[in-house]
């Protein structure tokens, strides 16, 4: 399979995935772990651990693609 069209599809699937993320994120309290008025701190964390998770699973998903091609090409 192309490379350009691996990473179209790579970039489309993380804007798409990204609010799933995040969305699962804020499931999680984080309260406990930071102290009260270090809110700027847990919406950092929040942003950077989606952004990371996120990559992670795209990549996982493009690279499952790729393998698959190769496979069966």
């Amino acid at each position: 399979m192309d490379i350009t069209i691996l990473s179209i599809i790579e970039l489309f699937l993380f804007f798409v995935t990204f609010p799933f993320v995040f969305q699962a994120f804020n499931a999680f309290d984080t309260s406990r772990i930071f102290r009260k008025g270090y809110i700027w701190q847990i919406q950092i964390i929040y942003i950077f651990s989606s952004v990371i998770f996120t990559y992670l699973f795209i990549k996982a998903i493009v690279n499952l693609i790729q393998i698959s091609a190769n496979i069966f090409s």
